[in-house]
């Protein structure tokens, strides 16, 4: 095994009371450390390389998990047939608990990107649902795929900051936040609906406009200051009502951002 993995292993294995300057490790994973002792990580990395599941392995140990605070994750914008896929199934596979962790972004597609990147195969498969099961402190989430129901069903969450893309499949998620209970504490929400423009009939696979009325006339979000709401099949007149909602009145800033 080459070094750079042997030093984060060995980082692992001593991270209490470890006093971390910024190191490389792979030339991807950069480690700073935070004030308060806990750890800030950024990776970037090519999805295929042969280390990246193992480096997520290691986050999910029970040494490592509970030290950090904050993970991003990036990569190149390369990608099979158009899509880049995070894989992230071995961040939930360890004993691990991220109990420190306040931010997780995971890259998602850039107006520069020619590649679509979503989690998983497909759609994500539950997999953000799982990630936040062991996440229960989380306050900052920006994902490149909507979430499965499964991400609704959980006891109140401190979660502040919501930014997704739907990736290939909105599951709902406007709908589903609408009669959701656990995420009260939201004052940031940005999404982006379905865009794959190049398909056949794609307004069909939009989110529905009834959708987000559900939304803006539920009691779900009761601390959310600021939406933004991309490529959605809103019109300037629906725009005119959602603002006269429950919803609409309470939000300090609404911007409704029209397909491209």
């Amino acid at each position: 095994m080459e070094a750079s993995n042997l030093a984060l292993k060995q980082l692992c294995r001593h991270l209490a009371g470890y006093q971390c300057e910024l190191s490389e490790i792979n030339n991807s994973l950069l480690i700073g450390s935070i004030q308060n002792g806990l750890l800030e990580l950024d990776y970037y990395v090519d999805v295929e390389d042969e280390f990246y599941e193992e480096i997520l392995e290691l986050l999910a140990f029970s040494d490592f998990a509970p030290f950090l605070e904050t993970l991003r994750l990036s990569a190149p914008d390369e990608g099979i047939n158009g899509t880049r896929s995070w894989k992230l199934e071995p961040l939930t596979q360890g004993e691990g608990t991220y109990q420190n962790l306040r931010l997780l972004d995971i890259q998602g597609t850039q107006p520069q990107h020619h590649n679509r990147t979503i989690l998983g195969d497909f759609t994500e498969e539950g997999i953000v649902a799982r990630l936040l099961d062991k996440m229960p402190n989380l306050e900052q989430l920006s994902i490149p795929s909507a979430p499965s129901p499964a991400f609704f069903n959980r006891p109140p969450h401190p979660l502040k900051h919501l930014t997704l893309q739907t990736g290939y499949d909105t599951q709902n998620f406007i709908l589903n936040l609408a009669q959701s209970t656990c995420f009260s504490q939201l004052k940031t929400l940005d999404f982006t609906d379905y865009s794959e423009t190049y398909i056949q009939n794609y307004q069909q696979h939009k989110t529905p406009t009834s959708h987000y009325f559900h939304l803006f006339n539920s009691t779900a979000l009761p601390h959310l200051e600021t939406l933004t709401l991309r490529h959605s099949l809103l019109t300037e007149k629906d725009t005119t009502k959602l603002k006269k909602t429950q919803l609409g009145t309470q939000l300090d800033l609404l911007k409704i951002l029209p397909c491209s």
